[in-house]
């Protein structure tokens, strides 16, 4: 990887390193608390996603950035998620991976995670379960009636 010195001192100035390692980025940010990273003029980008791409390699198809720094403190009970989540401004390359959507998902959707029925009743279970745009889990019955409706 290559990186221009201007570009990466550019990153530097705006990370901080944290005793867990992880670089918290105090730039810019997201509604959700993502950091975002403008490296030249131009369009935004993740900062996570940028310091995947730019340390590692370029992210393998139908994969997303994940934070294993996130991973580690939910099976450790220390991270509750969420926007204030501080493991979503890390962008350590050493604790970035790629996952598939749905192991990025679950390590995120802390509110759904153990639940095992829609609001409705119906089960999650793999033939009712749709995984929608936005990565939510989404009961496959409540949205044929949904759109019966309609």
């Amino acid at each position: 990887m290559s990186i221009e010195p201007s570009v990466y001192l550019k990153f530097r100035r705006i990370v901080r390193e944290q005793a867990n390692g992880c670089w918290l980025w105090t730039g810019e940010g997201t509604a959700d608390g993502y950091g975002l990273f403008r490296p030249r003029a131009g369009k935004r980008v993740m900062t996570h996603v940028w310091a995947y791409e730019s340390f590692i390699g370029p992210i393998p198809d139908g994969m997303d950035v994940g934070h294993e720094c996130h991973d580690r403190a939910v099976t450790a009970g220390s991270c509750s998620g969420g926007p204030d989540c501080p493991h979503r401004r890390c962008c350590n390359p050493a604790h970035l991976g790629a996952q598939t959507r749905s192991e990025n998902t679950l390590a995120q959707n802390h509110a759904n995670r153990g639940k095992d029925a829609c609001p409705k009743g119906h089960p999650y279970t793999p033939e009712n379960t749709i995984l929608g745009r936005d990565g939510k889990r989404k009961c496959r019955e409540c949205d044929r009636a949904r759109k019966r409706k309609t």
